[in-house]
């Protein structure tokens, strides 16, 4: 029998699908209300229209992509009112994490706020809050309370890269003040309070601004240009939905391509 190497998982290909489209719009890659074309996406990524029609139905389910029946399938667009819905709930679920740490804190627990303090005193961002609170995740009692928050994190990450936070506002300052004291003695129900305040939709209300208008596409038939043929780099086969899985655990990347 041939020695097949395994230092990479096998993975479903469909899941390998669904998370290669996901990053390409978190990053950047695909931009808010980019129209999404099943044979497009399934050429650029060597698979066939099956494993991409299911990654996007997960990510609709997800409010990442939006799709009407017979209209359009595209990336879902970045509203200041999604990100005020994804926030607050994310500082509910984040700030019960913190919430269930002990009252003498472990190590992990620790550092966690230790890298939460640096990104206040470095200047806080949207995304950079969301990822230190989320942190103290993998620490929270009750596992519900992870895989709720997970889809919010991955959504404020998309969310976030399009619309930025004003945190020198009055309206949320003073909580951010808290929420550092709060970490530094360590009092954990404290800081959980301090971060249900600070991603509560009235105190960003005012605070939300729109970043300048992404410059990347991978499709043109969005834009009103016809589409370059372009195909994944390197020299690696490419991958059939038939195996269903993929030994190397990779996908080739969607090529950014400038307007």
């Amino acid at each position: 029998m041939p020695a097949y190497a395994t230092r990479h998982p096998r993975r479903l290909l469909r899941d390998l699908t669904f998370e290669t489209i996901r990053d390409a719009i978190v990053d950047g890659t695909l931009t808010p209300g980019e129209r999404l074309f099943e044979d497009d996406l399934a050429a650029w990524l060597g698979v066939s229209k099956t494993p991409v029609k299911e990654a996007l139905a997960r990510l609709s389910a997800q409010d990442l992509v939006q799709i009407e029946a017979n209209r359009f399938t595209r990336v879902a667009t970045a509203d200041d009112l999604d990100l005020l819905d994804t926030l607050e709930l994310i500082g509910v679920l984040h700030g019960e994490a913190v919430r269930s740490l002990p009252r003498t804190a472990s190590e992990g627990a620790a550092q966690r706020a230790d890298r939460a303090l640096a990104v206040l005193d470095s200047g806080p961002t949207c995304l950079g809050l969301v990822e230190a609170s989320g942190a103290f995740l993998e620490l929270a009692r009750n596992p519900l309370v992870r895989r709720a928050a997970e889809p919010l994190d991955i959504r404020a990450a998309f969310l976030c890269r399009h619309l930025a936070v004003d945190w020198s506002r009055a309206s949320v300052a003073g909580h951010l003040g808290d929420l550092g004291r709060s970490f530094r003695t360590r009092d954990w129900p404290s800081a959980a309070d301090a971060l249900h305040r600070v991603f509560r939709r009235s105190s960003l209300h005012d605070a939300i601004m729109t970043r300048p208008s992404a410059t990347l596409s991978v499709t043109g038939h969005s834009r009103g240009a016809a589409p370059a043929p372009v195909a994944p780099t390197g020299t690696s086969p490419s991958i059939t939905d038939q195996t269903d899985v993929d030994p190397t655990g990779t996908l080739p990347r969607i090529p950014a391509v400038r307007r």
